[in-house]
């Protein structure tokens, strides 16, 4: 058992600096040491560690500022790891050449508003620069958008060039998916199967765990709505109001490089 210090210097001391590295708190010491300590000397123990910190309140921005930044490099590398699988991911749809210089990963909804604001400007960035955009179903807004992004998969993994047809029917400014016949026209458009397309999807498990992988990664990087954005390693969150915005993030990632 460790001798308990009397010297309330010594242990001011010896606490400040475990403090300053982060090692100390006393949800550890009443977790690793609750047979080493009594009850009398936690109180001690704590009341010297509360009388440091009402002392030196720095140390709390200096804390704050540590898990901030712990918090920021977790996420970039949760990102990281979002964009090399939707790269690899063969099931997630993707518009130009995957071995295209630049990329843009949006995650969309087929009844997101804002993503058929949109969708005109990144459709020009591929035409004025090498980009492939690899586009992420993620239904969150409406039942009809879970059954029209589930079809769609279904479509792509059958015909890819049938799929952006089907979308881009659905993905027209103004239009909002309010009856299951408007999915059914769009796979008709596109030369599809309406009924084969159905039975994929309650047959083919890649499907739905497609959908909820999507879920789940966009859960893990933070993504609170659609449409959401990642250009070169940059997050773009919302609508963007003009199409400068997305070039100038190519342009700045191509200099970094």
């Amino acid at each position: 058992m460790l001798k308990f210090l009397s010297n309330k210097k010594v242990l001011t001391t010896t606490l400040a600096c475990l403090l300053g590295s982060s090692l100390l708190s006393t949800q550890v010491l009443a977790a690793d040491n609750k047979d080493t300590f009594s009850d009398q000397q936690k109180v001690y123990i704590e009341s010297i560690i509360h009388d440091y910190i009402v002392s030196h309140p720095e140390i709390l921005v200096e804390a704050a500022k540590a898990l901030e930044a712990k918090q920021a490099q977790g996420q970039q590398a949760a990102l990281k790891e979002a964009v090399d699988f939707f790269i690899q991911d063969k099931n997630t749809p993707a518009r130009g050449s995957r071995s295209a210089k630049n990329y843009v990963v949006e995650f969309f909804d087929y009844n997101c508003g804002y993503c058929k604001v949109v969708r005109p400007l990144t459709k020009e960035l591929q035409e004025k620069h090498d980009v492939v955009i690899y586009y992420v179903e993620l239904p969150i807004l409406s039942p009809l958008s879970v059954k029209a992004s589930a079809i769609g998969l279904a479509l792509y993994q059958q015909d890819a060039q049938k799929y952006f047809v089907y979308q881009d029917e659905l993905m027209q400014p103004k239009v909002k998916i309010t009856s299951e016949d408007q999915i059914k026209a769009a796979v008709k458009k596109a030369g599809g199967n309406y009924d084969a397309l159905s039975k994929a999807i309650n047959d083919n498990k890649v499907i739905q765990e497609s959908l909820r992988k999507n879920m789940e990664i966009s859960q893990q990087i933070g993504v609170q709505g659609t449409p959401f954005f990642i250009v070169n390693g940059q997050v773009i969150r919302g609508a963007v109001k003009d199409y400068a915005t997305f070039e100038q993030i190519l342009k700045d990632s191509q200099a970094k490089k």
